[in-house]
């Protein structure tokens, strides 16, 4: 009678596990990118001033912000009922293109509110700051220097 065990292989096995192993990590890689979603954009305008500022400053800004988060609620709130404002505006039947047009005007009319508390929040901490200061901050901004989170540019 013919042995019809298969010869071992020790290394076959290792290698099933390591193949095994790096499908994992690329599939928990995949997925994690799916959930995470893009990454953020860089920070726009006013972002990209306040993240430049000096050290004490860019704390200062940050204080003042969370002190007067109460007066951020509710255009924020508003800017977030956009979405189901939108939605209803792209599924309405007969569709309007002046209700999109409305909502559109609506969300940047909430944006500018925002970005207004946000400049003048920025504003009275370039007040504060000494010529000094004020020129290594305008330097940092030539330089293209950036110390928000991130990935730094230069």
């Amino acid at each position: 009678m013919a042995d019809t065990t298969t010869p071992r292989r020790p290394g076959l096995k290792w290698a099933l596990v390591a193949s095994l192993g790096l499908n994992l990590v690329f599939v928990g890689l995949f997925a994690a990118a799916v959930f995470r979603g893009p990454p953020p954009p860089p920070a726009p305008g006013l972002w990209h001033y306040a993240h430049a500022l000096p050290d004490p400053y860019r704390r200062e800004l940050g204080r003042a912000l969370r002190d007067s988060r109460r007066d951020w609620i509710g255009p924020r709130e508003a800017l977030r009922g956009q979405r189901q404002a939108m939605a209803a505006a792209l599924t309405a039947e007969p569709f309007d293109p002046a209700a999109v047009r409305e909502v559109l005007a609506r969300e940047t009319q909430l944006l500018g509110d925002l970005s207004a508390r946000g400049r003048e929040l920025l504003l009275a901490e370039i007040a504060r700051m000494s010529p000094a200061d004020r020129a290594a901050y305008a330097a940092t901004l030539l330089a293209g220097r950036d110390r928000g989170p991130g990935p730094r540019r230069h």
